[in-house]
């Protein structure tokens, strides 16, 4: 698998919406109406990520869940990790989207 430079990453990160990265990380922090949307979320991301065979660091604080993705195998951010982000993107996108009022 091969690891993406800064510049591919950044790239592909514009299709991502707020996504960030740093550190060799693409991270993003949702927030959802309840805690127990946050775990259903979570193991939406988790049943995914586990077919994928690829695991990223999930965080759940009450109404918000942050998502921090890479490849550690190749120390720092491949396709795998930006199919996954966009995987999660459409799922909160399709499935939790609220407008703030």
């Amino acid at each position: 698998m091969k690891k993406l430079n800064d510049s591919e990453i950044n790239n592909l990160l514009k299709d991502l919406n707020l996504w960030s990265y740093s550190n060799n990380v693409i991270s993003k922090k949702y927030q959802l109406k309840s805690f127990m949307e946050s775990m259903s979320f979570s193991n939406l991301i988790a049943d995914r990520s586990e077919q994928m065979d690829h695991h990223p660091k999930i965080e759940i604080d009450f109404k918000y869940v942050e998502i921090s993705i890479s490849t550690h195998s190749v120390g720092g951010i491949t396709d795998l990790d930006i199919d996954l982000a966009k995987f999660i993107e459409e799922l909160y996108n399709e499935l939790y989207f609220f407008e703030e009022k």
